[in-house]
């Protein structure tokens, strides 16, 4: 398990590290940062639950994640909103924001913040799945 643990690890580091991309007015750096703390803690489960940590060819991304939720224990409800909370990161952080080069504090900023909320989240399920 320790190769979840390394990706957890370094998912927890990164928001802080963006938080001060941003005080230093560079979002896009910090978006990337959101990105690599989001993606990291969800290998980090996948690991974990599914023993894979991408999707096996023809299966979406939205439906790994999905899965991965769902087999930590999740509600369909839940497990569909941490999946789409994903899915915003990886298309409106990291795609939108970091390769597209637009920044809108108003669309991008609380996706930001609740990537502390996800790691937390995940970090949560783990600690649980140790017992």
């Amino acid at each position: 398990m320790s190769g979840a643990v390394d990706h957890l690890a370094m998912a927890k580091q990164y928001p802080s590290e963006a938080f001060k991309f941003l005080e230093r007015e560079d979002p896009f750096d910090a978006c990337e940062k959101i990105w690599a703390a989001v993606k990291h803690a969800t290998t980090a489960l996948a690991m974990r639950i599914l023993g894979e940590v991408v999707p096996p060819r023809g299966v979406s991304w939205r439906s790994f994640v999905k899965e991965t939720f769902l087999k930590a224990g999740l509600s369909e409800e839940e497990a569909s909103k941490w999946a789409s909370y994903f899915i915003d990161v990886r298309s409106r952080i990291h795609g939108d924001c970091f390769y597209g080069l637009m920044y809108e504090e108003e669309e991008h900023r609380s996706l930001m913040e609740k990537a502390r909320e996800y790691i937390d989240f995940v970090d949560k399920i783990l600690k649980k799945l140790e017992c």
